[in-house]
């Protein structure tokens, strides 16, 4: 199994950075990153019943407020448009088609939605993986043509996903690519994990 683990960065709430692991449910803060990650692996091992040597492969993400939108990454992560050789969050601050109004939409709602950047050939089971069962994220990449494309996964049990087309998490669609799901699964897709792979709460 390979887990994947979300921190937060918020300098206006204590602790300045909470965590959540997808799909273990190990959750808590810290006010540094070096502190959160050693509480998170505690955690871990501690949930998993096992040493902290044979925890599982763990993907780290951080999100962060930009321009009043949470956007998360993974860490150590470089996203640029290859056309402009800009980078991907310049394009998608620069962006005024949508994106910002859907983000709107749905904290309007009360959801609180994330977007997250990804890479165009990533596949769709790399942003699956980091989903919870409420969770509304759009996913971002670029476009390699100076702009930037852009659909949402909602989970489950999110709100503002009614009337919103459902799919399974199938192996064919964890194939697609993030670019094959922007361009032809318009409107967002609700996931239902199947058996073999249920939603973190």
């Amino acid at each position: 199994m390979t887990e994947h683990v979300i921190f937060r960065y918020d300098p206006d709430h204590q602790p300045q950075i909470t965590f959540r692991g997808v799909a273990s449910g190990c959750a808590g803060g810290m006010n540094t990153l070096t502190e959160a990650r050693a509480s998170y692996r505690t955690c871990l091992s501690v949930r998993l019943h096992v040493d902290r040597r044979a925890l599982p492969p763990v993907v780290e993400h951080i999100e962060g407020l930009v321009s009043g939108m949470w956007v998360r990454t993974k860490v150590g992560a470089v996203h640029r448009d290859k056309s402009s050789e800009r980078m991907l969050l310049q394009i998608l601050l620069a962006e005024q088609t949508g994106l910002r109004d859907e983000v709107a939409r749905l904290s309007s709602a009360g959801a609180e939605p994330v977007v997250v950047l990804v890479e165009p050939d990533q596949i769709l089971g790399t942003l699956l993986d980091q989903m919870s069962a409420r969770d509304a994220l759009l996913a971002v990449h670029s476009d390699d043509n100076g702009s930037v494309g852009w659909n949402v996964l909602y989970g489950t049990d999110s709100i503002g996903a009614q009337d919103v087309p459902r799919v399974s998490d199938d192996s064919a669609f964890r194939a697609m690519s993030l670019s094959g799901f922007t361009q032809t699964c318009t409107g967002g897709r609700v996931v239902l994990r199947g058996s073999a792979a249920g939603l973190a709460s």
